[in-house]
């Protein structure tokens, strides 16, 4: 998909962060849907407007969660980061159960960690007695499991001068946690430099359905009774291949993905 940024010349009193959309937008498209959004505000009031998501007099009581706040705006550096807000909050709920849940928690595609770095500040990760097990080639799709044909630009971009940038990074985002462990390598081969035996939460973002699927034929059946699997990109028109792929993965062992608003799916383990 194609991104563009704009940023709101008055703030909402609800959310004052920059708003950022995905889409084609040519011409006056820009200005178009930025009237749209004020015309909105003016007939609803409150607007939640972010990540492609617009909802209508929805209190979004999580952008004044103090606790959720704090460790959301220590971690969200880019744009694109502080547009998630939504998406975070269901990922830093769905860690706050699972904490009660037997078994370690799982992210396959790390990309440069931001997500459990807001996931562990919230719950104060290094606290807890699970591990978390963070799996990335941190160099992009490998051509072998590219299914959909995705770019690594951003990949080859940030690791031109030094291929090891990214996982680099991602090293010292979580060096304060001793019960974090960032594995580098091919899913699902790097599985077996380490892997827990019962998982309570497992986070699954690979922009792949060939790698997203090869990652729950080996770690589905450790998810213990209660414990969520949470999709990043479910419900976005742009991975259907993926939707597609675990509808089917699910639907054999008797369970069904919920698509939620923010374009996430969520499984319970039953």
């Amino acid at each position: 998909m194609q991104g563009l940024l704009f940023r709101r010349t008055r703030c909402d009193p609800v959310q004052s962060r920059c708003c950022m959309f995905y889409g084609k937008f040519e011409g006056n498209d820009k200005s178009i849907f930025q009237d749209s959004l004020k015309a909105l505000r003016r007939m609803f009031g409150s607007v939640y407007a972010q990540d492609n998501l617009i909802a209508l007099q929805r209190t979004a009581g999580f952008l004044t969660d103090k606790r959720f706040r704090a460790a959301f705006d220590r971690h969200a550096q880019s744009d694109q980061e502080k547009s998630l807000g939504w998406r975070l909050h269901i990922l830093t709920w769905a860690a706050e159960h699972c904490l009660s849940v037997p078994g370690d928690f799982v992210e396959c595609g790390v990309y440069r960690g931001f997500s459990f770095a807001v996931v562990a500040d919230y719950v104060d990760f290094a606290s807890v007695q699970k591990n978390l097990f963070l799996y990335d080639t941190f160099a992009g799709i490998p051509e072998a499991l590219n299914s959909e044909n995705r770019s690594n630009a951003r990949y080859e971009e940030e690791t031109a001068e030094d291929p090891d940038a990214i996982y680099s990074h991602v090293v010292r985002t979580f060096a304060a946690y001793p019960n974090i462990k960032v594995v580098r390598g091919i899913i699902p081969d790097s599985f077996a430099e380490a892997c827990p035996e019962q998982i309570a939460l497992l986070h699954v973002d690979l922009n792949s359905s060939k790698s997203e699927i090869a990652a729950l034929e080996v770690l589905f059946d450790k998810v213990t009774p209660g414990g969520f699997v949470i999709f990043d990109d479910y419900g976005w028109v742009g991975y259907q291949e993926q939707k597609r792929a675990e509808d089917i993965f699910a639907g054999d062992r008797g369970h069904q993905i919920v698509e939620l608003p923010t374009g996430q799916g969520l499984l319970i383990k039953r």
